[in-house]
């Protein structure tokens, strides 16, 4: 497994506390944000292997944060992204994540079962440490 942390980052507390604490449990390096500008500012600080993103957050939508990072420089703009979202806002879920297809490697709809984060999560940091690159074509999780 990846020595480098996944970075989390959801307005809702309890699914954030949750996805950390399954995780962490399942032995990957967890640090967990509340917003956009967080994750911005762990990013300049730090790297990660991974980052798991919710779309809709109060402060800026998850979609700032995926440009941000794939027109960023190397190695940021590698990081493999897993987007979720639960919809809101007057927009489905299917729609808002339909749009990012290109942009993030994996795709997890709200709710999602700890069985298809702990999959999704340990095949793309399998795959960020073997220098495989998806071409961040995503792979929508049933």
């Amino acid at each position: 497994m990846s020595t480098l942390p996944v970075l989390v980052i959801d307005d809702n507390e309890f699914i954030r506390a949750s996805m950390i604490k399954f995780l962490d449990a399942n032995r990957f390096t967890v640090v967990g944000v509340a917003s956009v500008s967080e994750a911005i500012d762990q990013l300049r600080e730090h790297t990660y292997g991974l980052i798991i993103t919710d779309i809709l957050m109060p402060d800026t939508d998850g979609i700032e944060l995926i440009d941000f990072i794939r027109n960023g420089e190397e190695p940021l703009r590698s990081i493999p992204i897993i987007a979720i979202s639960g919809g809101g806002r007057a927009i489905d879920a299917d729609t808002i994540l339909t749009a990012l297809e290109e942009k993030v490697d994996c795709i997890l709809k709200k709710p999602f079962s700890k069985k298809e984060l702990l999959e999704k999560t340990g095949l793309l940091l399998k795959k960020n440490n073997s220098g495989a690159s998806s071409g961040h074509k995503a792979v929508t999780a049933d």
